[in-house]
């Protein structure tokens, strides 16, 4: 997967192409479902050096699955390659020459027909510079927000990102924030990376793409 929509952008160069598996992600279904996306959703991931990846396909293919279930051997599994990500880490950092350390990326496709019945893809491509730091940044937005919400509105209970953001301004609002966060690296926007014979128009702002109703992911 090409983590960029420009070849002369950063992400072109601090992340670039990269493999990816299909990985059951929740959200390839939830998203869809709440937001009454028609068609299919696909979510994939990878990461690198390419090594990790392997070691994870030969740990699914070896590992029975009743082990994976055991709370007991995934916390070891977690401690075991806590350092070994780490030390990979540091190691990225210092010999990249643009000190790639542990740098995030992600892509989203969107694949959607215009009036004229015309189909196109629109992707979005966002870049952080550091995943942990990403990661704590998205939690603090989120309940900051809900918070902020409470103050005025004590209805409690839990509830998934996708169906707290049902509303298209409340979505665009949060969107804004979790793609302008302190380390982030790029940020594209959405932008038509192919589209089919005839089509001539698609969405190049965020707004356009979240009200997009007649798509597949």
């Amino acid at each position: 997967v090409d983590f960029f929509t420009d070849a002369e952008s950063i992400m072109a160069k601090r992340v670039g192409s990269q493999q990816v598996f299909s990985w059951p992600f929740p959200e390839a279904a939830t998203v869809a479902r709440e937001l009454k996306i028609t068609g299919r959703s696909h979510a994939a991931m990878g990461t690198a050096p390419e090594v990790w990846n392997v070691m994870l396909g030969l740990l699914v293919d070896i590992v029975p699955r009743s082990y994976w279930r055991n709370e007991r051997f995934s916390q070891f599994m977690a401690d075991f390659s806590q350092p070994l990500v780490k030390a990979t880490d540091k190691w990225l950092q210092l010999s990249s020459p643009d000190g790639v350390g542990e740098t995030h990326a992600m892509r989203i496709d969107v694949t959607a027909e215009d009036s004229n019945e015309d189909v196109f893809v629109s992707t979005i491509v966002q870049g952080h510079e550091s995943f942990r730091q990403c990661v704590g940044q998205s939690a603090a937005e989120f309940c900051i927000d809900l918070l902020q919400e409470q103050s005025t509105d004590r209805s409690g209970g839990v509830s998934l990102v996708e169906q707290r953001y049902r509303d298209e301004d409340a979505r665009k609002q949060m969107i804004e924030k979790m793609t302008s966060t302190p380390g982030t690296i790029d940020y594209s926007g959405a932008v038509v990376t192919r589209k089919a014979k005839g089509a001539t128009v698609g969405p190049s702002k965020m707004e356009e793409v979240l009200v997009l109703r007649s798509m597949e992911m």
